[in-house]
């Protein structure tokens, strides 16, 4: 163990990310005086123990433990306050843009609110999120006077489905809404030159990509185009997206390491290239390290022109190393590589630990990373002398393993996040990442050079059979109703535990200790054993349910539930789409009843004789009123629109022979400041 001192690191740096993503999975705050305590503490017991290698090295993860707890609640005294709390049906809003993103046809902007109606009183250290429509000669920078209707932030549905509030609140957005119609006016417009702010000017340079690529391809090539070169997912169609997922490449529409690695490696190639062909120059200077410089700025304008979303900091961090071990003659493809960029990423935003990006992202990259080291790295190097046949057979041969890894390392977290796991991904991606590296992201970085000569439509015209090969395999994949296995909403300890023995054995491979990765595995089973998924969820909004009877083999929903709130739920109990009729069944009834677990549950709006629902039903759940107390058996549950207001969405799990057991999003979210139910913040 001593000898493998590095691994240490590997594994503080885990435990930094359990701690991120335990703080905010506590039920209450912890202030920054709380958890800088323990870390002061548990850093003078580094210091005690510094001769007894299991203390120490027991030390050192709970020190990276309570780091990660230190960073979050930083980040949260940090964050906005006084948030909107109840809706403004009808206000006026003023303030200055500070983002725009198109989604097809409406515009979606982030306003910095100067006034609101209504709010006079108090100042605003928290942002707007509006959605109106057209949008097109509004620019960012603008002050803006807008007649709106704004919403609080508003929790999960119910407790177990995504909570985006909380991205929301530490994005610094405090209030969502629309803009009535095209009532809103340009007070005072952006201002010009060196007079903008650095974000704003980025902000000007992606709209005018972004207009420059409807101006040359059509959709859907032009969605796609503008998901890889500016990060503006937007105006992919839905259509395309869920083609996308299915056949397992929606992670091309997330700027991450294979997007940031082709770009900055083009750059790299054709940089070393043109240098190489000048005698005078290559057998001078060291070019190889100029073109890294090359290569380290086009990642940042890339990172800069793609929004700096969590995959693309993650893979600019990671490249900005590689890069920079190159310049210092280092080798820098290792774990450690990939734990100081997730460092840097958690130090940053600790909440990203608990999104799905952010565990796909470094998940794949570490197993990719540990193979390659090891046993790839071997395989490779034998090859050096063999044929070009024998290397493209080994170069398809590398993508099939490194699918097959992939796939299997982020299963249980796609399975958790989304309810589906695509196996014909492994197939689909031989086709596409060839393509991605030889055409799309080569002429990607010839658009970004030539569109600032007026010469842009040539690189984007040759793409766009690229962007039209894409597209179609993802279409042809997903028809493959083989190649995508549903699964229901598992416990998230079994998640959890899958992923640290996974973590675990990657850090200690080879080395005895590798075999405590054991220890998480049984936790995670014994989760998923006691584990009992909900059967019935009603939402805090008071208008969708859903009722799942596992005998029959039904969902069964209310007929005016949104195509949003379906679809999460239909994943969340593992149901295909192309099994939609023969599962799924609506009820446009005043009253719907089914049986589930042996009890007989009610749903209505209103009943007309709550009386005569006691005598019939084991649960009766009233959405729009209350139910009188004393005029059920105290054997009958009932849910009813005073516990839907002020505890928010409920979730049922129903066994027979044992009391339903039930939760409210009130209990299982916390107190926490973006968390606004029946009006007011939870305290």
């Amino acid at each position: 163990m001593a000898a493998r001192r590095n691994s240490w690191i590997l594994c503080a740096v885990i435990f930094f990310g359990l701690g991120c993503g335990a703080y905010f999975s506590l039920p209450a705050r912890l202030t920054v005086e709380q958890t800088g305590l323990a870390v002061i503490l548990l850093l003078s017991g580094l210091w005690i123990s510094r001769r007894w290698i299991l203390p120490f090295f027991g030390i050192l993860l709970m020190t990276g433990f309570c780091s990660g707890l230190l960073i979050a609640s930083i980040h949260l005294e940090m964050a906005p306050s006084g948030l909107l709390t109840k809706t403004l049906y009808m206000t006026e809003i003023e303030g200055d843009i500070t983002l725009l993103e198109p989604r097809g046809g409406r515009m979606r902007m982030t306003v910095a609110p100067i006034r609101i109606a209504g709010l006079e009183d108090r100042a605003f250290d928290w942002k707007v999120r509006l959605s109106l429509p057209g949008g097109d000669g509004l620019a960012v920078g603008d002050r803006i006077v807008a007649k709106a209707r704004l919403f609080p932030l508003r929790a999960a549905s119910v407790p177990g489905d995504p909570d985006f509030s909380r991205g929301l609140y530490l994005d610094g957005i405090g209030a969502t809404g629309f803009v009535f119609g095209h009532q809103y006016r340009v007070v005072t417009a952006a201002g010009a030159g060196f007079l903008q702010p650095l974000s704003e000017r980025i902000e000007y340079l992606r709209l005018a990509i972004m207009e420059e690529i409807d101006r040359v391809l059509a959709w859907p090539e032009s969605g796609i185009a503008k998901a890889l070169i500016v990060g503006e997912r937007g105006d992919v169609g839905e259509e395309t997206a869920d083609d996308l997922r299915k056949s397992g490449l929606a992670h091309l529409l997330a700027i991450s390491g294979l997007h940031m690695g082709l770009l900055s490696g083009t750059v790299f190639f054709f940089l070393r290239f043109g240098l190489a062909a000048i005698p005078a120059i290559a057998l001078r200077f060291p070019i190889k390290k100029w073109a890294a410089i090359g290569a380290m700025v086009s990642a940042v304008i890339y990172l800069g022109l793609s929004g700096a979303s969590v995959p693309t900091q993650r893979a600019f961090i990671t490249l900005t190393i590689v890069w920079a071990a190159l310049l210092l003659d280092r080798r820098a493809i290792s774990l450690r590589l990939v734990a100081i960029a997730a460092l840097v990423v958690l130090i940053l935003r600790p909440d990203a630990v608990l999104g799905p990006s952010f565990q796909l992202s470094f998940a794949a990259v570490s197993v990719l990373v540990a193979f390659y080291d090891g046993p790839g790295r071997r395989w490779f190097e034998a090859s050096g002398d063999r044929s070009w046949a024998f290397r493209l057979w080994l170069f398809f041969a590398g993508l099939v393993v490194t699918g097959l890894l992939v796939t299997a390392v982020t299963a249980p977290i796609i399975g958790f996040h989304f309810g589906r796991i695509s196996m014909i991904g492994i197939v689909s991606n031989l086709i596409a990442i060839p393509v991605m590296a030889f055409w799309v992201m080569p002429l990607i970085v010839a658009t970004l050079v030539l569109m600032p000569f007026g010469a842009g439509a040539l690189p984007l015209w040759l793409m766009k059979p690229g962007l039209t090969l894409l597209i179609e395999t993802a279409s042809l994949a997903a028809d493959q109703a083989w190649g995508l296995w549903h699964v229901e909403q598992f416990s998230a300890i079994f998640a959890i535990g899958i992923m640290m023995a996974i973590a675990w054995w990657l850090v200690w491979r080879g080395n005895a200790i590798a075999r405590l990765a054991v220890i998480p595995l049984c936790v995670a089973m014994m989760a998923q054993i006691l584990y009992r998924p909900a059967d019935i969820l009603v939402s805090g909004d008071q208008e969708s349910w859903a009722i799942r009877d596992r005998e029959q083999n039904r969902l069964i929903l209310p007929e005016g539930i949104s195509d949003f709130q379906q679809s999460v739920w239909m994943a969340r109990f593992g149901i295909a789409d192309h099994d939609t009729d023969q599962i799924i069944e609506k009820c446009d009834a005043t009253v719907c009843s089914a049986s589930v677990g042996g009890q007989r549950v009610i749903v209505a709006n209103d009943f007309a004789n709550p009386f005569y629902a006691c005598r019939h039903a084991d649960m009766i759940i009233s959405l729009k009123r209350d139910m009188p107390r004393d005029i059920c058996a105290r054997d009958v549950t009932v849910i009813d629109d005073d516990m839907l207001w002020w505890q928010g969405g409920v979730s049922v799990s129903v066994r027979p022979g044992s009391a339903p057991v039930i939760e409210t999003v009130r209990e299982t979210s916390g107190t926490w400041p973006w968390i606004i139910i029946g009006g007011r913040v939870i305290k």
